[in-house]
């Protein structure tokens, strides 16, 4: 049986926040580098309930799908109950699907083709 984490009645984590207030305004102001700087401090189950806290809230969620990517698929379960295999999963997927820019600085654009 999976431990879950706790939770309100939406399904995502409680209120409570697994970190200080000062960690949390450092990591909204904080570049990508130093997200992982910062919770690089932090011990795994640490990482996994934070990964949960900044997911839960649309403002924090890109935060939270960063911290997601350091942990592992146990970390996040434990965490996050069914939510963890979301979060492991979206946060490999977002990685891994971010593309370099172009020399010109634009993205490339796709376009879908048409079924003959």
């Amino acid at each position: 049986m999976v431990p879950q984490a706790r939770t309100t009645g939406s399904g995502l984590a409680d209120d409570s926040c697994p970190v200080s207030d000062d960690i949390i305004g450092r990591l909204y102001r904080a570049s990508e580098r130093n997200v992982l700087e910062i919770v690089d401090q932090l011990s795994p189950p640490e990482r996994g309930n934070l990964a949960l806290f900044c997911y839960s809230r649309s403002h924090l969620r890109e935060i939270g799908l960063k911290i997601s990517a350091t942990c592992d698929l146990p970390t996040l379960v434990d965490a996050a109950g069914q939510l963890g295999n979301v979060l492991f999963a979206q946060s490999r997927n977002r990685s891994s699907a971010e593309e370099e820019p172009s020399p010109s600085g634009r993205r490339k654009i796709s376009l879908a083709s048409l079924a003959s």
